[in-house]
Parts: structure tokens; C-alpha cells; sequence
């Protein structure tokens, strides 16, 4: 933040006139230093895993001349920590609608930022082009959401007030935000997003207000979704989401969000009457079907679930586009883990088999399977999944538990036996002696499951069992 000293009644009023004009052309170089303008033909493409921001020059329509797009450049590389977060180009001349397009797909840009401004205003047109592809998950997450309805380019129209330093800051940490958030990296993304809420304009003009709620609204889900499906703060999420879909009610990712949220939160009447509003406004939308047979599930009715559950997959089948895969893959694992809690081992594991090969390969998915295949005696499978799940998350004794028990299972001991060391090693690093007996105790009691299955087992067993009982004090 650039701070101007008070003149002082000594100086001489030439003299500071003539500093003010030379640190005015300090700037003035400063800023063409940090904000080289190009033509579109030499911009790199973006390659993959690359966030390419391109800023545009924006037309004056009165008042005092200034590059808005370029200052909106140099923020974004100025920003703390965005060290190959992205990358930013500025335009030297406004594209066109068309050549907004082109830029999109010939360039690769995530997101595109022209606009104009007069004495008063500033009009910003921010263009957005979300991968196609799902945030990836966390190595503890329980799975990822189906919350984002939609992956289609979108234009957001949105105002800024003059006479403020920096107007579109707001703008700034929003695309900080996405950044983050299409990465995975969710409390970086959580943080940005809550400081661009906190920049938004105090006051929005009404021949401006309904664009602008839009945009607010997608903002208001973004953090709805960190808050809830990547945290499990349902009730922020709740109070999220409502707010989103009050300021833009025809928005379906919001409107699954509150859904999402309410089932959550044991309201699913609520939640049901949601979803069949917005199936008269979304009659093929498939996410709307999964929500709802999600809910069927909870509610113990079988029958509507599996039924809603096909009818999600029989939408998604019908395209190749790879987000509507990851979609269709984590879609077979729900219906998969519900099929595991009907006691169906054999139609779950089929699911979550046919969920692998659409290319969905977490911690959550692998142990999941690897427990079923363990369950029906298919002892291989199990390994090799279990064994997959441990390796990506190497801090949970849980997950080097499973894997050490179905090698016992299989008739591997010596791999067994390594891995029991390693998992109870890694129990012992907890200071808490309850969450010691926790691992401790299911690891326990899974054994005398196996003792039940394969009695032939028992001499190793009971020697294992022996061990963790030593360990556990």
C-alpha cells in the first residue's frame, strides 16, 4: 500500500510539484516494467495442469484514463505465494466476443478479463473456463462430490465502484481461488475465496444487481462446497448454499448443494422437495437423480434408490466426455457401498470394480474394495487393493492393518508379519492412548474373524494377536 507524506510547511511548493510528477512517471515506468502487453499470436499455450489468466486493456468511456486490466495483472502477480499457481498475460488490445473464444480454445485460457469504465464505474466481463476434469480428492477424503453440475464455459458480468484503490481485488482473490480450488488445494482455496467475499462492493447498483448475485452466488457455492463435501461443516455449508441459491435460484450446482446439505443435516423432506423443483426446471439432469436416489438409500427405501441409481447411470452413459467418466465411475461406487450395506458383497464389488476401471483410483475407493474382495474370500484382489490404499495414505495404521491381514489371509506370512510390524509402529506414534486402543482393538478383532474363517490360521494368529496386545501395554 503506497502511503502519501503530508506536506510540511517548509517545503517549497515547486519542488514537491516536481516530485510528485517525477514519482507519477515512476510509476508509470513501474508499472509498463511489471505489465508487458502481447500480441494474442505471442502468447504459449497453456499445457497441461496450467492456469493461464489473459487481462485485457479496458476501453475508457469517460473520466480519468487508467489501465484497470493491467493493474489487475500486476496484482495477481504480486500476490503472496502464487509462485506457479498461474500465469498471466496481458492482452494489448480488447478481444472481441469471438475472439474471446478463440483465445479460449486456441490458448487454453481458464479465465479471460476485458471491460470499461467511466468516471464512476467499472464494468469487468470475467470469462471462465473450468477444467474438465473434478478437483482431485484428499488422500483421507471419503469421496468426491457430485455437486458441480456443470463444466461449461461461463461469463460473469461484474462491477466495481472508482475512486477505491484497487477496486477489482475482490476479482483478484476469486481467481486466486479457483486456481487453488480446481487443484485440490481447498484451504488455500478456502482462504482466498473468504477474502474476496470480504472485498466485494458494499453497495451494487440496480441496473447491475442481478448480474452481480450471480457471480456472488458462485461464489457463495465455492465455499459451501470446501466448507461441506471437502470438510464435513455442513451447517456452514447449509448457510452457504441457501444464500447462493437465493441470489441465483436457476443455479443447479447451488440448488444440490443445499440439498446435499439438508440430507446432511437429517432434513431430507426438505432436501426431496428441493431436488423435484428442479426437476421440473432440469428434467435431464443426472445429478439430480443421484441426489435423490442418495436420499432413498438413507431412508432405507431400496427399491427407489436402485431405480434412481440406474437411471443416474443410464444419463451419463450416454457421453464420453471425460468429466461425465469420473462422474459415472464415483456414481458405481455409491450405489457399490450401498449394495455393501445390503449385505450384496457380490454386486458391490462389482461396482466398485467397474467404478476402477472408469479411472477412479482414491484411498477410499481401493480400501473399500479391498475389504469386500477380503470378505468374499477373493484374497488376491484384496491385497493387491489394500495394498494400493495403504501406499497412498502411509500415515494410517488402518489402512497397513487391512493390508497386513489379508496377506495373513492369503497365505503370505513373512509379507503378513512385516506388515503388522509396520502398522503397529505407526499406531504407536499417537500420543492418545484411546486412539491407540482404537487401531489396536479392530486390528484385534478382525483377527479372531479370520481365526473363525480360516482356523488353520490360528498359531499365527494367536501370535500376532499377542504382539499387538504387548504393543497396545
Amino acid at each position: 500500500m503506497q502511503v502519501n507524506d503530508k506536506l510540511r510547511l517548509g517545503v517549497i511548493i515547486g519542488g514537491a510539484l516536481i516530485s510528485i510528477a517525477l514519482l507519477a512517471v515512476g510509476v508509470l515506468l513501474i508499472r509498463t516494467a511489471f505489465s508487458p502487453v502481447a500480441q494474442a499470436g505471442d502468447i504459449t499455450p497453456a499445457g497441461p495442469g496450467d492456469f493461464l489468466i489473459l487481462t485485457a486493456p479496458f476501453r475508457h468511456q469517460g473520466g480519468e484514463r487508467y489501465d484497470f486490466g493491467a493493474e489487475l495483472a500486476n496484482d495477481l502477480r504480486q500476490t503472496p505465494h502464487y509462485a506457479g499457481a498461474y500465469r498471466v498475460e496481458n492482452l494489448a488490445e480488447a478481444p472481441s466476443e469471438k475472439e474471446i473464444s478463440k483465445l479460449a480454445q486456441t490458448y487454453r485460457a481458464r479465465v479471460i478479463v476485458t471491460g470499461v469504465y467511466d468516471e464512476q464505474t467499472i464494468d469487468a466481463w470475467v470469462y471462465f473456463i473450468p477444467p474438465e476434469a473434478l478437483p482431485p480428492l484428499t488422500a483421507d477424503s471419503e469421496g468426491r462430490s457430485l455437486l458441480i453440475s456443470d463444466f461449461s464455459p461461463v461469463r460473469y458480468h461484474v462491477y466495481a465502484p472508482r475512486g477505491l484503490g484497487h477496486p477489482l481485488q475482490y476479482l483478484q482473490y476469486w481467481i486466486l481461488g479457483q486456481t487453488h480450488f480446481w487443484r485440490g488445494e481447498y484451504d488455500e482455496a478456502l482462504g482466498a475465496f473468504q477474502l474476496s467475499q470480504r472485498l466485494l462492493p458494499t453497495v451494487t447498483p440496480v441496473d447491475r444487481r442481478t448480474e452481480m448475485d450471480r457471480f456472488v452466488s458462485s461464489l457463495l457455492w465455492a465455499l459451501g462446497y470446501i466448507s461441506g463435501p471437502v470438510k464435513s461443516d455442513w451447517p456452514a455449508a447449509r448457510d452457504y448454499f441457501y444464500r447462493s441459491v437465493t441470489l441465483d435460484p436457476h443455479s443447479l450446482s447451488s440448488v444440490l448443494g443445499l440439498a446435499a446439505s439438508l440430507s446432511q443435516l437429517n432434513e431430507p423432506s426438505q432436501a426431496i422437495d428441493i431436488l423435484q423443483a428442479a426437476l421440473r426446471e432440469y428434467p435431464n439432469a443426472w445429478q439430480i437423480y443421484f441426489a435423490l436416489a442418495e436420499i432413498k438409500a438413507q431412508q432405507g427405501r431400496k427399491d427407489e434408490a436402485l431405480a434412481l441409481y440406474q437411471q443416474t447411470i443410464d444419463l451419463l452413459s450416454t457421453t464420453n466426455r471425460p468429466v461425465d467418466q469420473q462422474a459415472l465411475a464415483d456414481v458405481y461406487f455409491n450405489r457399490g457401498y450401498y449394495y455393501y450395506q445390503q449385505d450384496d458383497l457380490t454386486k458391490a464389488l462389482t461396482d466398485y470394480q467397474q467404478a476402477r476401471a472408469l479411472g477412479r483410483n482414491d484411498v477410499y475407493l481401493l480400501s473399500n474394495l479391498g475389504w469386500t474382495a477380503y470378505l468374499l474370500g477373493d484374497y488376491e484382489t484384496a491385497v493387491e487393493a489394500s495394498s494400493l490404499a495403504a501406499e497412498k495414505a502411509p500415515h494410517r495404521p488402518d489402512l497397513t492393518f487391512n493390508k497386513a491381514l489379508h496377506l495373513l489371509a492369503a497365505g503370505r506370512y513373512d509379507e503378513a508379519r512385516q506388515a503388522y510390524d509396520e502398522a503397529i509402529q505407526l499406531t504407536l506414534q499417537y500420543d492418545d492412548a484411546l486412539v491407540r486402543s482404537t487401531y489396536f482393538g479392530a486390528a484385534y478383532y478382525d483377527l479372531q474373524d479370520l481365526a473363525a474363517r480360516q482356523p488353520d490360521l490360528q498359531p499365527i494368529i494367536s501370535e500376532i494377536q499377542k504382539q499387538i496386545d504387548i504393543a497396545n501395554g
